[in-house]
């Protein structure tokens, strides 16, 4: 008795690695996979009142309430500025991925289903943007249940996938002339509030301000004298204000800001291992190629636009040599999926073996009703593969 009883525990648990290896070997099992994480996060995280997706279970995010009270405090009893735990505290920015996987998707499948889903994103990021009437603040999410509650906070990072899902969906033929309009408005409040704010003699120097002037406590509004990964980000909300828009003002602050972009974000290779595994995040990947992917296409001018190319592709090879972001050695599905969508970006990246396994096992492996930044990302990294011509069912 006691022997079957562990040959069948062992089969137990060993089926569903059968089971997700034959998904990994399958491109018409992993499109299906794909689908089913967007229907459980969505089943889970997502609020149709708000349209974005949290990462908690809508349910369990904090009421009007306890948002206006910055809650839940952080463990050591301090204010959560920022939401932190609350599940609002990342909708800009996963909601940004979200909508650039989704105008991939539509470039692969061309369908309606795809539009609503983008249509209704982009409706979620709208909102992050304009909820609390502080003209340039985008909010890093917004409570479901008032729609409008927000936590003071936010980021770049928050900053830099909005825009980039935005610009995007912008100049997919998905968008309408009414949500063209509202992009170009939040575009503009968001450059205007960078003229304003990003100076020297700020409090942080060089970082912009939150919510109604809520200074930046944690560094993380910084947009100039930054690591090179974040470097490109200034020049990238002024190209996506200029491109949408083609005013001239911003095309000048844009391209102002374009050569430190470039020249800063090539010393990424020159940190040390020490310093870029305590500074660079495997989702700062995904951001810096985004950013420079928004001045890669607006860019006219040959010289600028080779320099561009060039540099996404050479951090697209550096990723993949370099030892910190070996993806053989991180287990998060989150890390490797923003790590291989980063490199997508780039205009002649070629998807290795390794990197095409590594993602096949990512989708196999995630269950999207428990690990919400995985599965958002997860479903991004696959659309923008699929595009390039890779796991076509």
């Amino acid at each position: 008795m006691r022997k079957s009883t562990l040959l069948f525990a062992a089969v137990a648990a060993v089926s569903p690695l059968f089971a997700q290896q034959a998904i990994v070997n399958d491109n018409a099992a992993l499109e299906a996979k794909i689908e089913k994480i967007w229907q459980d996060s969505k089943a889970v995280f997502h609020s149709p009142k708000t349209d974005l997706f949290y990462t908690r279970k809508v349910v369990d995010v904090p009421s009007p309430e306890d948002i206006a009270q910055l809650k839940p405090l952080k463990k050591n009893g301090k204010t959560n500025w920022h939401g932190g735990g609350s599940g609002t505290e990342d909708c800009s920015m996963l909601g940004g991925i979200i909508l650039a996987g989704l105008c991939d998707r539509y470039e692969v499948l061309k369908d309606d289903e795809t539009k609503a889903r983008a249509a209704a994103m982009c409706r979620g990021l709208i909102l992050a943007a304009t909820a609390h009437g502080d003209k340039g603040f985008i909010a890093r999410g917004v409570s479901p249940e008032d729609c409008k509650s927000i936590y003071p906070g936010s980021s770049r990072d928050q900053y830099t996938h909005s825009i980039h899902g935005l610009w995007r969906y912008y100049r997919s033929p998905m968008s309408s002339k009414a949500e063209k309009e509202q992009i170009r408005r939040i575009f503009s409040d968001v450059a205007d509030k960078m003229t304003r704010e990003i100076r020297a003699d700020a409090n942080p120097p060089y970082s912009f301000k939150f919510y109604k002037g809520m200074p930046d406590d944690r560094g993380v509004g910084k947009m100039l004298e930054v690591y090179p990964h974040e470097a490109a980000r200034l020049s990238m909300f002024y190209a996506a204000a200029y491109d949408v828009t083609k005013k001239s003002e911003y095309f000048e602050l844009y391209r102002k800001h374009l050569p430190y972009a470039i020249e800063h974000t090539a010393e990424l290779p020159k940190m040390s291992e020490r310093k870029m595994r305590g500074m660079v995040p495997a989702y700062s990947i995904l951001q810096m190629e985004a950013s420079l992917e928004v001045l890669y296409v607006v860019e006219k001018n040959k010289k600028y636009k080779q320099q561009l190319g060039e540099l996404m592709d050479m951090l697209a090879d550096f990723v993949e040599k370099c030892p910190v972001f070996d993806l053989e050695k991180r287990k998060s599905s989150r890390d490797r999926s923003e790590v291989i969508n980063g490199q997508l970006l780039s205009p002649n990246y070629k998807l290795s073996e390794k990197h095409e396994k590594i993602l096949r096992e990512c989708i196999a492996r995630i269950g999207g009703n428990w690990d919400s930044g995985g599965a958002y990302t997860v479903l991004a990294a696959y659309w923008r593969a699929r595009l390039e011509g890779y796991l076509k069912p």
